[in-house]
């Protein structure tokens, strides 16, 4: 046998026993997948079984452990043509090295370890304080890299300065026990101590990084930073580079035989998840390796290029037409399910079950009571949850809200159009859902002239609308500042909009909204003002005025709200004592929640967890009676309430793209006594973008039907299971619901858009 056939005749070994290494190493790494993805599916008893979902996992980790076992393998090759790395011999050259000078080199290697982990440490703690300050961007990042570079210097001279004593120390050990000089064992012990340090940051770290010294590594879960799926497919890659000495006794073609044979499991799960949806829906909520293999593996098997695959639980009941998916239009009366929903929609059933936005109307003696013309003031508050004195709340955090509340109708149950701005704002105020929107692509979307804003239709009927804001999505970036005539941004800081998270602005909003209302030129006639409150998105900054609650994230963020309320406190009396304020209507909510570890999820977007979409909603109308309102409400209904309020007509019928998709709060508002408000069911409708699938939910009653990606439904009923574990999609609640989401989706004048998914 030539030298070149030897030679390829090894290498093609080692890459069958490297596939094979990596096929075993993805056994290991799924079944990590698929328990992080069960335990993302709630109550153990509710979600799927763990050999279930991790029979699915493996096989959809099966395909990319072969690639990365494959690149491991060239990579090794490339490196070291001749031996395949193992344990063994980088045990044994590090301890070649350490001939003739042991403790030497048993005191660097693990202060080398040490003082890397503590250099990283002391450089995230120093950025995390300098972004706190109020410095331009250019500046904190020239601070930034200068305190690195300078805890670097004094790092490396500390393990410097450390190492002769330490070596004493370990040479004198070594007289009992040599393990001590030996350089493999000293610096195992400091990767473990450095890995067990890092973990328990993580672990007891909040998520901006509060909790001590270690706890800036709390920032990894956040879902952004999430490492998992990288060490994951880290266990895959070394199972694959050390195999091949490992198994040097299995016949290179047997191992490929065998590490193939693992595809096997792939074939499985394409078909299993179709008929095993909860386990779908788990791995995709939970599993960081599975959920982008799911991904990938059904846009391969997508083939009628439609964006579903009739595989791997895709949802797609037809994939030979691309006008038939979850997503497609369903077309009543034609005897084609369109939508996979399992039967044709019907126009009576559509009717009866999703009847249009009724056409109601307070009575005209109870209009009579409120002043003909009132001014509008809608006061935003990000990431409000619904955690207000007024809706139970026991932590004073909002006091003046409260006093609000007290001459207003509030709405308990009242409902964003989704769990982030992006797709909660701009909807909210043209009054259409986020999917009927002409918009961009994009995390922060932009929204075209094809969509009008409620301030635009005010403008046009005189009102003076005016607009202040401390984030600068809020103007020309998204559109949103279309139809007003004053955009107030003197509280935005100059960056984009993502850099603003630690600004404090809510003292700044304040002062621009007085100025501005303290103007007769704004406030001699009828006006509209919209202002949006920021602080208590995250990051959490401290505030010397405000009691503090605490030291976890919902403590520091509960200050961040009574901050919040404190300011707009200044503002409501500003209004109540104003010569106009009896004629001026006062409408508080937010765009989303905020999650503090329900469902394991920190944070918001991505899910439209209870959390996240329940929000608060205070309508005050001079003349109406204080009240309070059980029925489920949506943020959908803005927009018709302030133009009911301010009698404004609303859109032609005679265009077809200019409509409202809700129904004016007013009749609720001025209710009379004794009478009862009309249910009727709500819709939070997140379209998917570059960040996050798509989510809709239906309420009907007590029933919340979670749709994910248009084809995979969770079931709660909130009157019994508020915090949303017990999921009831396989039970008989499904079939009753299920018509009625049927009903509201078909109704929907839906814009697709689509583009790449990040992740």
């Amino acid at each position: 046998m030539t030298a070149s056939r030897r030679v390829l005749r090894d290498w093609g070994g080692r890459l069958g026993r490297g596939a094979l290494g990596a096929a075993l190493a993805s056994v290991v790494a799924a079944w990590i997948d698929a328990g992080w993805a069960r335990g993302a599916a709630g109550d153990a008893a509710n979600g799927p079984g763990r050999f279930s979902a991790f029979l699915a996992d493996a096989g959809l980790i099966a395909p990319v452990a072969l690639v990365v076992g494959g690149a491991a393998v060239v990579a090794s090759v490339v490196l070291d043509p001749h031996d395949p790395p193992s344990p063994r011999r980088f045990v044994a050259a590090l301890r070649l090295r350490a001939v003739g000078r042991p403790a030497d080199l048993a005191a660097f290697v693990p202060l080398v370890v040490m003082g890397a982990f503590a250099w990283t440490t002391a450089s995230a703690q120093l950025a995390r304080a300098l972004l706190a300050a109020d410095a331009p961007a250019a500046l904190s990042g020239l601070a930034m890299a200068s305190a690195s570079l300078a805890a670097g210097l004094f790092v490396a001279l500390l393990v410097l300065a450390l190492v002769p004593p330490l070596r004493q120390a370990l040479a004198t050990a070594s007289e009992r026990r040599p393990v001590f000089v030996d350089p493999v064992v000293t610096g195992a012990v400091a990767l473990v101590i450095a890995s067990s340090l890092f973990a328990y940051g993580i672990r007891h770290g909040g998520v901006s990084g509060e909790g001590g010294l270690l706890g800036i590594y709390g920032v990894f879960k956040r879902p952004e930073l999430d490492l998992r799926a990288a060490a994951l497919l880290l266990v895959v890659f070394l199972g694959a580079l050390l195999s091949p000495a490992a198994l040097r006794r299995v016949p290179g073609p047997v191992a490929l035989a065998l590490a193939l044979l693992s595809l096997g499991a792939t074939v499985r799960a394409g078909s299993a998840l179709v008929s095993a949806p909860s386990i779908a829906q788990a791995l995709e909520r939970g599993a960081p390796l599975g959920n982008p293999a799911l991904k990938a593996l059904r846009r391969a098997t997508d083939r009628d290029h439609d964006g579903y695959s009739g595989w791997f639980g895709g949802g797609d009941c037809n994939d030979a037409d691309a006008n038939i998916n979850p997503q497609a239009r369903e077309i009543p009366d034609n005897g084609v399910d369109e939508d996979c929903s399992g039967t044709d929609l019907s126009s009576k059933a559509l009717a009866a079950l999703a009847p249009p936005p009724a056409a109601a109307t307070a009575t005209p003696a109870a209009k009579a009571a409120i002043p003909a013309d009132l001014n509008v003031v809608l006061i935003t508050i990000d990431t409000l949850r619904a955690d207000l004195g007024c809706l139970g709340y026991p932590r004073k955090v909002s006091p003046n809200l409260d006093a609000l509340a007290e001459r207003a109708t509030v709405f308990e149950r009242a409902y964003s159009l989704a769990s982030y701005t992006g797709k909660s704002v701009g909807p909210m105020l043209i009054g259409k859902y986020g999917s009927e929107t002409h918009r961009n692509w994009g995390h922060f979307n932009t929204f075209t002239k094809q969509d009008t804003f409620v301030a635009e239709r005010l403008q046009k009927a005189g009102v003076r609308t005016m607009s202040v804001q401390a984030n600068r999505y809020f103007g020309r970036f998204g559109g949103l500042d279309r139809g007003f005539e004053v955009v107030d941004l003197s509280a935005a800081p100059w960056e984009i909009a993502w850099e603003a998270d630690e600004d404090v602005s809510s003292a700044k909003l304040s002062d621009a909204a007085l100025k501005l209302v303290a103007k007769a030129d704004n406030t001699g006639k009828r006006f509209f003002l919209w202002v949006h409150y920021l602080d208590p998105h995250a990051d959490y900054a401290r505030h010397k005025d405000i009691e503090s609650f605490g030291n976890n994230q919902r403590d520091l963020y509960d200050a961040e709200v009574a901050f919040t309320d404190k300011h707009v406190g200044r503002l409501l009396d500003a209004i109540k004592a104003a010569p106009w304020g009896d004629r001026t209507a006062i409408v508080v909510t937010s765009d989303h929640g905020e999650a503090f570890g329900e469902h394991k999820m920190w944070r918001h977007g991505y899910e439209i967890w209870e959390p996240l979409v329940h929000v608060p909603l205070i309508v005050h109308v001079p003349g109406a009676k204080p009240s309070r309102a059980s029925v489920r409400r949506s943020a959908i209904d803005l927009v018709p309430t302030i133009l009911d309020l301010m009698g404004v007509p609303g859109p032609s019928k005679a265009d077809a793209n200019d409509f409202l998709s809700g129904t004016t709060l007013l009749p609720d508002v001025l209710l009379p006594p004794g009478a009862k408000a009309a249910e009727r069911d709500v819709l939070v409708d997140m379209p998917g973008g570059p960040y996050n699938d798509e989510r809709r939910a239906l309420y009907h009653g007590d029933l919340k039907l979670i749709i994910s990606n248009g084809a995979h439904g969770e079931l709660y009923d909130l009157a019994k299971d508020p915090g949303e574990e017990q999921d009831l999609a396989d039970g008989p609640e499904r079939q009753a619901i299920q018509p009625y989401y049927d009903a509201t989706k078909a109704r929907l004048r839906e814009i697709k858009v689509t583009g790449e998914r990040k992740q």
